[in-house]
């Protein structure tokens, strides 16, 4: 018989003998997680030093996605929206992440390099594809290519949560021993 993986397999983090490393969720929220609250924290230290933009302000900012210029004026009710978007998509990348580790070894044996790569690919998806497509009002911007100091720090931190995802999910596969 052919032993075939599923969608719902790999969403799981089963493995193609059926076995089920103890885990995968766990791991994936945690690493998500990290990425998200060191973004979390960076933005709003540095948009309240440079701004002196809360972190109400800097949440109803990632909102504003959804709900344009009207996120600012939503109170908390929409800063929570975007603190839930925040995590859901760096949990979404951490996810992804695992997944093509489960296929593609270099993403367990070179984790810094490939972290590194991974957060260069959420800087740009981020930047280049979903805020242009989002209501935020800033998204137009996201084509000005100017280098500033400010735009050179943000993709340095993309880069480590790149490389935060790439070291967790390698400590998973080394944990599950699963080479």
């Amino acid at each position: 018989m052919m032993n075939t993986t599923t969608l719902r397999d790999i969403s799981l983090g089963v493995d193609r003998s059926g076995q089920r490393p103890g885990g995968a969720w766990r791991m994936v929220l945690a690493a998500g997680a990290a990425a998200a609250t060191l973004d979390m924290v960076y933005a709003c230290t540095v948009l309240y030093f440079r701004h002196g933009m809360n972190s109400q302000r800097v949440m109803q900012s990632i909102a504003s996605g959804f709900y344009g210029q009207a996120a600012y004026s939503g109170g908390w009710a929409t800063a929570a929206v975007g603190f839930v978007a925040h995590y859901f998509i760096l949990i979404v990348a951490a996810w992804w992440f695992f997944l093509a580790s489960k296929y593609l070894r270099v993403l367990r044996e070179r984790a810094v390099a490939c972290g590194i790569a991974y957060g260069a690919a959420i800087y740009g998806t981020m930047n280049f594809i979903i805020l242009p497509l989002s209501n935020a009002p800033f998204g137009s911007k996201s084509f000005d290519l100017a280098i500033t100091l400010p735009r050179l720090i943000e993709f340095g931190m993309h880069l480590v949560f790149g490389v935060i995802i790439a070291l967790v999910v390698r400590r998973y596969w080394r944990r599950a021993d699963i080479h």
